[in-house]
């Protein structure tokens, strides 16, 4: 449950930062042509607010992954992966962006941890589903490989100057594939019992 409140609170956070700072109105501070939702740790008026968000839902995640016992019932590696991808949001409010170039080690540091937690976590937790409901597992892989292959497709579109596009269906993926599958692995581990 704990990664439930994680997710829906980094969410709403990131839906309050957008309405009262639109990120396109600050893209001449990221010195690149285009703007992503990481942008807002490189402003002052939110980079705190953006980075302590980032960093309660890290944690929040990785708890769930770590205490919550439904976990511990499929592979080793799997839970492990699930464990430590879970945790990769917490090293986006450590690490944020810096207004150095593109290329800079903060940045490419910065993807990694986002790239983590956008598309391993929710990948390993397809996984974990799939050991408790291989026809849901299914299903949801094709929502979770379609919103994805969109935002690759939206990213195209928009030549790499809007990420902050792209990264919403990427969200979105993550957010639909934590919710349903937690609810699908809770059903099914109560019905075990």
């Amino acid at each position: 449950m704990l990664d439930l409140i994680g997710i829906i609170y980094f969410t709403l956070s990131v839906l309050y930062l957008l309405g009262s700072f639109p990120i396109g109105v600050f893209e001449f501070l990221d010195l690149r042509e285009g703007y992503a939702i990481s942008d807002y740790a490189t402003l002052f008026e939110t980079s705190t607010y953006f980075s302590i968000s980032a960093i309660i839902t890290g944690l929040l995640c990785g708890l769930d992954s770590i205490t919550n016992p439904i976990y511990k019932k499929v592979s080793i590696n799997i839970y492990n992966y699930h464990a430590l991808s879970s945790f990769a949001l917490l090293g986006i409010g450590l690490f944020p962006l810096t207004g150095d170039g593109v290329w800079s080690f903060p940045r490419v540091f910065h993807w990694l941890f986002a790239l983590t937690f956008i598309l391993v976590y929710p990948a390993t937790r397809l996984l974990i589903l799939k050991h408790y409901n291989k026809r849901a597992f299914e299903k949801l892989l094709i929502v979770f490989l379609s919103l994805n292959i969109l935002a690759l497709l939206v990213t195209i579109v928009v030549q790499f100057k809007n990420i902050a596009y792209p990264e919403y269906l990427m969200w979105l993926s993550l957010l639909l594939t934590i919710v349903v599958s937690k609810i699908l692995i809770s059903r099914k581990s109560k019905n075990a019992e």
